[in-house]
């Protein structure tokens, strides 16, 4: 009887694909996952027949612990873009079912006809402000949704390691220098999970957080470099 040739274990190969770097194989698939070359010095040679090539030209294991590249900037605005979606259909809901958009939308909703009504009379005065109350509901209301995001950025990075709009694209987060399949860990993802809610509160510091994905080495945003994660594509 003739027996297909045993896969080699999961680990770092030269990448088939033949660029300089390497490619990690999961023990079934090549994954998406690739890092520049780690140099060694040769270890001796040792029988090691048991273990088949995956594949013709696919090369010898290769060792060692290594930060590979991050996902391209692409697909990390696409996953968040499916998260951002999500969020504001749940925190809409979360502030509506607690009071807090309808209470705001009538400050702003005050303030404004004060406003109109201080131009249409050509009034030289100061210039109405938005009340007290206006202030109170509009930060009561920014606290509501960082917390929604940060619960939701925690739970799902806790349990899954990414959330829904990498899951839907094929990311993974993990900690820098870690295999593509190893668990992020609570601690971890709510690190980075409240982190990423307080910088995405404010669009230009979220603009510049996301931004460092396409420039830095290892394409890390702030979150990542804060909490020490890398966001990989496997697949």
């Amino acid at each position: 009887m003739t027996h297909a040739p045993q896969q080699p274990p999961a680990g770092w190969y030269p990448d088939p694909a033949g660029t300089d770097g390497e490619r990690y194989w999961d023990g079934i698939a090549w994954s998406q996952a690739t890092r520049d070359k780690v140099v060694l010095a040769p270890p001796p040679e040792a029988p090691n027949a048991s273990y088949g090539q995956p594949a013709a030209g696919y090369g010898r294991p290769m060792s060692g612990a290594g930060v590979r590249t991050g996902a391209p900037f692409g697909w990390r605005f696409l996953g968040f873009a499916i998260d951002f979606i999500l969020f504001n259909v749940v925190g809409g809901l979360v502030l509506s079912a607690t009071g807090v958009s309808q209470r705001l939308d009538g400050e702003l909703d005050r303030w404004m006809k004060a406003f109109l009504l201080w131009a249409d009379t050509g009034a030289t005065g100061d210039v109405p402000m938005p009340s007290p109350e206006f202030w109170n509901v509009a930060l009561l209301s920014t606290v509501i949704s960082i917390a929604v995001f940060a619960l939701y950025r925690t739970v799902m990075l806790g349990l899954f390691s990414a959330t829904v709009g990498q899951l839907a694209v094929g990311l993974r987060t993990v900690r820098l220098g870690a295999e593509p399949t190893s668990k992020l860990g609570w601690g971890v993802a709510a690190l980075r999970g409240v982190i990423g809610a307080i910088l995405y509160q404010h669009f230009l510091v979220g603009f510049v957080n996301g931004i460092f994905a396409a420039f830095t080495k290892n394409r890390q945003t702030l979150s990542d470099m804060l909490s020490k994660t890398q966001v990989l594509k496997i697949r």
